[in-house]
């Protein structure tokens, strides 16, 4: 009689699947070190774009410096006043 033991090994299938889920769990080593080299190029591009982007606003505000303070001024007052209004709504 054939003895049904649920792992396979009974009829060398243990085997097989042992290497199988070796297989696999490299498969899976080498996606996450290919997905950790696109986010670390990612970063380094977001880190490239942004410090040129800081860069170049600061170049802007250095030039005009009045145009600059102006702006601050403003985005400030309006900004005041939404919050001034969402804070009475309540």
């Amino acid at each position: 009689m054939h003895e049904n033991s649920g792992s396979g090994a009974a009829n060398g299938h243990g085997a097989a699947a042992a290497g199988n889920a070796e297989q696999v769990k490299e498969h899976l080593r080498a996606a996450r070190g290919a997905a950790t080299e696109a986010i670390r190029g990612a970063t380094r591009d977001a880190q490239i774009w942004g410090r040129s982007r800081f860069a170049d606003l600061q170049g802007r505000i250095e030039a005009e410096p009045y145009r600059a303070a102006a702006w601050a001024l403003g985005i400030g007052f309006v900004a005041g006043v939404l919050i001034t209004a969402l804070s009475r709504r309540r």
